[in-house]
């Protein structure tokens, strides 16, 4: 007998599509009036439910190596390019309800990291490349998280790293940030399962509850703003950005400028306004081009 499976990543919603698609493709009101998000903004409040018994089970499938029967229906959340910034934001914040500091981890770093499961690579990492300190520089947090944003094989692929060879289909978690594309990647899912699904206005307003306390969202849409500004060399303040955003800048700004290790963009202390970088790459020559001699 098949079951009915979504596998993802952490960050990447498996538990909020569970509750969506329980509620309303297969019709499940266990959680109709119940408050769903938890202090982090994580769809999990569901697991002390005891009465909660869903039709469809979320869980890190492919990540644990949990084995899959051949005959499940298995929804996959894949992660794109330009959903990364959201992906290792709400991986480092919210999952696993494990909380990561991504404004000063610089400081106290080994004692931040050392009670949280989910970052034990992370710490490994920075060990061994550069030993054990009471702090470390921004720059070297800041380059932890640049190196997922730049090298596929240490980032993207990680979360898109899945084991069924069965019956699939793919929600991309671009759908989850705009409500005409969640609607029709509901209505996707839906089909692929045999089911029905239709927007409701308890559905819109599940929604946008996800919305405002999705903190990778958020980011994303702060970091396209600051970036847009950076091209269009107009002047916007660069305040209270996580080292995760700084690291997302500094990853756009290297792909479209070939602009990799300005001095302004590696020091300390980050720009504090658009202008600032957009006069430093526009001003830049990338290097890393060499005419063939002739």
């Amino acid at each position: 007998m098949h079951m009915d499976k979504i596998d993802f990543f952490a960050g990447c919603h498996g538990n909020f599509l569970e509750v969506i698609l329980d509620m309303f493709v297969y019709k499940n009101e266990t959680l109709i009036g119940k408050s769903l998000f938890n202090d982090s903004g994580a769809c999990h409040n569901k697991h002390i439910l005891e009465e909660y018994q869903p039709s469809i089970q979320q869980n890190h499938f492919s990540h644990f190596k949990i084995p899959f029967d051949a005959n499940d229906r298995v929804v996959e959340i894949h992660v794109s390019e330009s959903d990364l910034l959201a992906a290792i934001t709400n991986s480092m914040i919210r999952a696993g309800d494990e909380k990561i500091d991504v404004r000063n981890l610089h400081i106290n770093t080994i004692n931040k990291l050392t009670s949280v499961t989910k970052a034990k690579g992370f710490l490994n990492d920075i060990i061994r490349q550069h030993g054990v300190q009471d702090n470390y520089s921004k720059h070297t947090i800041r380059n932890y998280f640049y190196s997922k944003l730049n090298d596929t094989s240490n980032g993207l692929d990680l979360m898109n790293t899945f084991n069924h060879t069965g019956s699939k289909h793919i929600f991309p978690l671009s759908a989850f940030f705009t409500l005409e594309e969640f609607y029709y990647n509901l209505n996707q899912c839906a089909y692929f399962l045999n089911l029905n699904f239709y927007p409701t206005e308890k559905c819109a307003l599940l929604w946008q509850d996800f919305i405002s306390k999705n903190q990778g969202y958020h980011s994303q849409q702060k970091c396209k703003l600051l970036i847009d500004a950076i091209l269009k060399q107009n002047s916007m303040p660069v305040i209270d950005l996580t080292l995760i955003e700084e690291a997302w800048i500094l990853y756009k700004v290297s792909k479209i400028f070939r602009c990799y290790d300005h001095p302004l963009l590696i020091s300390e202390t980050f720009p504090t306004n658009t202008q600032e970088i957009s006069d430093a790459v526009y001003a830049w020559k990338s290097k890393d081009y060499k005419a063939q001699e002739v």
